[in-house]
């Protein structure tokens, strides 16, 4: 099934391509829980031509993470195509291309990349053909509403349909607003009139009431989760009954958390290795861990666990400890 195909049933939810965050395992989790899409993390087109080894490692999948999104980052546009190049010629698997065009973070925007390509968008849109000329499978663009105010917003997204992309991605700030403050609900409604490709929207979907709400109040096609899945697998789930079936899934139990931390400390473990998936499990635990009581000095002592065993007697000392709170 296609990103095209999946946008065409009701109420699709999409995992976003989140740096450092969206790897195998954490899409793998994710789709057990009824995630329809998932993106790879973002991929920068010039570390991708050089072959980077860390950059390669990012693109390893299986037939389970299927279907498949990749998001690449950069400005230059013999790079992007060497890029997809290189992607077509060893057959790394998706079946769409998304272009990024909102990551905030300084270190990407005062190299023109990511949301500093709102501000020119000549620039943007010629990229954008480049992509679409060059790649085999459809192209996808991931904006957000500006750099400083929304007063461009609807331009911007017409001129990346104008460009050839199939999807637009909207994430309801501005590049200032970084991932606070509120979301532009109506400046999203505005671009989804205006465009005749799909709308997905994003931006503090965090749970199923404002899941509802961005669909009721923007008339997007889809959502894309990003932060709300952080050790919240069950939140595609959750949505999902609540949008179809006015279903309000119950919290995880106790148990239930810790099983599934097990299973993603094995997926972390077998894909990485055991050092590297300790190191990356680490985070995890704090996020599934969030909002419960008593669970301070389990998170210091997870930061210093070295075996996979010792991460299991965390995992359930956690047991005890939440089930008594």
């Amino acid at each position: 099934m296609s990103l095209l195909e999946v946008l065409s049933k009701p109420f699709p939810l999409i995992s976003a391509p989140l740096a450092g965050l969206s790897d195998l395992p954490f899409r793998l989790i994710n789709r057990q829980f009824g995630c329809r899409y998932a993106f790879l993390e973002m991929i920068h087109a010039r570390s991708l031509t050089y072959e980077n080894i860390k950059t390669l490692d990012l693109l390893r999948t299986e037939e389970a993470d299927m279907p498949l999104g990749l998001q690449l980052l950069g400005d230059e546009g013999p790079f992007l195509k060497v890029a997809i190049e290189l992607l077509e010629k060893n057959k790394y698997k998706h079946d769409v291309l998304d272009f990024n065009a909102a990551c905030p973070i300084r270190k990407i925007t005062c190299k023109g990349e990511g949301a500093a390509l709102l501000k020119n968008r000549r620039k943007l849109s010629g990229l954008i053909k480049i992509l679409v000329k060059n790649s085999k499978v459809p192209v996808t663009v991931k904006m957000r509403l500006g750099w400083e105010d929304t007063v461009k917003a609807v331009d911007i997204a017409s001129s990346i349909q104008d460009a050839g992309a199939q999807v637009v991605f909207v994430h309801g700030r501005t590049k200032l607003q970084g991932y606070s403050g509120d979301i532009d609900y109506a400046a999203i409604r505005k671009i989804k009139k205006k465009l005749t490709i799909p709308v997905v929207a994003s931006g503090n979907i965090l749970d199923p009431f404002l899941a509802k709400k961005m669909f009721e109040q923007t008339g997007c096609d889809g959502i894309l989760i990003a932060r709300g899945g952080l050790g919240n697998p069950w939140i595609f789930k959750q949505i999902s009954e609540f949008l179809l079936n006015g279903k309000v899934v119950a919290s995880p139990t106790v148990n239930e958390i810790a099983r599934i931390m097990k299973i993603h400390l094995q997926l972390y473990m077998g894909h990485y290795g055991q050092r590297r998936g300790l190191w990356n499990f680490r985070k995890f635990f704090v996020w599934y861990t969030r909002g419960m009581n008593n669970i301070k000095q389990l998170r210091c002592r997870v930061m210093h666990v070295s075996s996979e065993s010792d991460m299991l007697l965390v995992i359930e000392d956690f047991k005890q400890i939440a089930s008594s709170n």
